[in-house]
């Protein structure tokens, strides 16, 4: 075992000594010259107790060394503990908005669904409005006749029509057989007397007739006469107030009466052909007013179907020359202002407008139909 060597100093009345280590086996003294010592080197024995040296004045720091090198990287430690849960953090501030993707492929198609139960049949809707009647259908084939219907209750007698044209002359008939010899009508008035004629052969006597009854004096049979005439004339003034009553009741509300024209509609629309053809068939004719009164007449009814009408006038012959269907001139006529004009040379026929002026329009465009009787 190799042992430190002991420095033992002894002082004597002056500050100690100082000592410095060159090397782990042996001390080096440096001696104060003023100072006088004892120095026992050698193993240590067990010799007297030194001096408590904490009454020596501490040395000067010495300077600070320099920095030493970077130890070695340490091994890693293991993970530590987890920490408690941190706070729910508030909601976020929403993003601006993506653009728009594209569209994707079409997806396949889904199985059919099943049938669903009939919904509830909904409340009915309002009666609609009567609708125009229809241009005229072609005319079908017979069918089959039949079966004979019972016998149905006799209708109520209408009111009378307009009195129709006149008819063609019939065929002469077959004479017809002699027919019973009828009662012996009231004796007719005298008659002049007439010339004398020449003398004849005179006849054979004949026999005496049966006496007669006494005849009435001729002042009585003009008396007759005179009441009867006067008793027709209170029946035909009776038939011309009923027919004249009735002919209102007709004319309300589709129809106007001037003079002894009457004006009429049934409501149909079509073009200036259909209607001229319509109120042929009819027994009368497109309206063709000639007055002021008559072109009224048709205004009320245009004004009451808020539709315009086409007239029975034209100047499809003639561009520019307006007439009748008769071929006859127009005598009166209520034009607007700068009208007619022809626009487009294609307006060959008349229409009347609510605030009953006139105007030339195409022959093919749909109008009120009026017809005049």
């Amino acid at each position: 075992m190799l042992l430190l060597p002991t420095l033992i100093t002894f002082a004597l009345g002056i500050s100690p000594l100082k000592t410095s280590t060159a090397s782990p086996s042996q001390s080096v003294q440096k001696w104060d010259p003023n100072v006088c010592a004892v120095v026992v080197c050698g193993p240590a024995q067990n010799g007297l107790p030194g001096r408590d040296g904490r009454d020596g004045k501490e040395g000067p720091k010495g300077e600070k060394g320099s920095q030493g090198l970077q130890g070695l990287k340490g091994s890693q430690g293991p993970p530590g503990k987890m920490g408690p849960g941190g706070l729910v953090g508030g909601k976020g501030s929403p993003g601006e908005k993506g653009t728009k993707g594209d569209i994707g492929d079409r997806g396949l198609q889904g199985v059919p669904g099943l049938k669903g139960n009939p919904g509830n049949a909904g409340l009915s809707g309002p009666k609609g409005d009567k609708g125009s009647p229809g241009e005229k259908g072609v005319k079908g084939e017979r069918g089959l006749p039949g079966t004979t219907g019972s016998q149905g209750q006799p209708g109520i007698a209408g009111s009378p029509g307009p009195k129709g044209d006149k008819g063609s002359v019939g065929e002469k008939g077959a004479k017809g057989d002699k027919g019973d010899r009828g009662l012996q009508g009231s004796s007719g008035l005298q008659g002049l007397k007439g010339q004398i004629g020449s003398l004849g052969l005179k006849g054979d006597k004949g026999s005496v007739g049966e006496k007669g009854t006494k005849g009435d004096s001729g002042l009585s049979e003009i008396n007759l006469l005179k009441r009867q005439v006067s008793t027709l004339e209170g029946q035909l003034r009776a038939l011309q107030s009923s027919f004249s009553k009735y002919k209102q009741v007709i004319m309300f509300p589709n129809g106007r009466i001037v003079g002894e024209k009457i004006f009429m509609t049934s409501g149909y629309d079509g073009n200036f052909d259909s209607l001229k053809q319509r109120c042929s068939q009819a027994g009368g004719q497109l309206a063709s007013p000639r007055n002021a009164a008559e072109n009224a007449a048709i205004q009320q009814i245009i004004v009451l179907y808020n539709k315009s009408v086409f007239l029975g006038i034209n100047d499809i012959q003639t561009e520019g020359h307006f007439k009748y269907l008769n071929g006859e001139n127009i005598g009166y006529s209520n034009w607007h202002t700068g009208e007619p004009n022809n626009q487009s040379d294609a307006e060959d026929c008349v229409e009347v407008h609510s605030s009953g002026k006139w105007n030339d329009r195409s022959c093919g465009e749909k109008r009120l139909i009026v017809c005049e009787f």
